[in-house]
């Protein structure tokens, strides 16, 4: 059973939607972000260290405040060194000022050697034959 992550409105129904898809989830935030609310509901299948390449990780960041903590590059690349599926926010969502953190992620994502197949939908890309 996937982790309910007790938010509601939009942004809530957009971010439970991404962690349906996932096996687990890789994201920090400070104590009053959703952030912090997805890593508690996913329990141990949050920031786990070890990753293959079957997991779908669903990557939260905490956006633009006071006190954020910034994304674990760390964990990132373990998931992105074994190949895993990443699920993050949409380039529409990345797009918006308050979501820096979203950005950080893509960047990091594509220096990892991943492209985007589709909106918020990460592969490692593979060589041309």
């Amino acid at each position: 059973m996937k982790p309910q992550l007790g938010n509601t409105g939009f942004y809530g129904a957009k971010d439970q939607a991404k962690s349906d898809r996932a096996t687990c989830f890789i994201g920090r935030g400070s104590e009053r972000s959703s952030t912090h609310r997805y890593m508690l509901a996913w329990g141990e299948l949050a920031n786990k260290g070890a990753y293959t390449s079957e997991d779908v990780v669903f990557i939260s960041a905490e956006g633009n405040r006071s006190g954020r903590r910034t994304v674990d590059m760390v964990e990132i690349a373990l998931a992105c060194h074994a190949g895993a599926k990443i699920i993050t926010d949409t380039p529409n969502d990345r797009s918006r000022d308050y979501n820096v953190g979203e950005r950080d992620v893509e960047s990091h994502l594509e220096m990892n050697g991943y492209w985007e197949i589709r909106p918020g939908q990460w592969v490692k890309k593979t060589p041309r034959p």
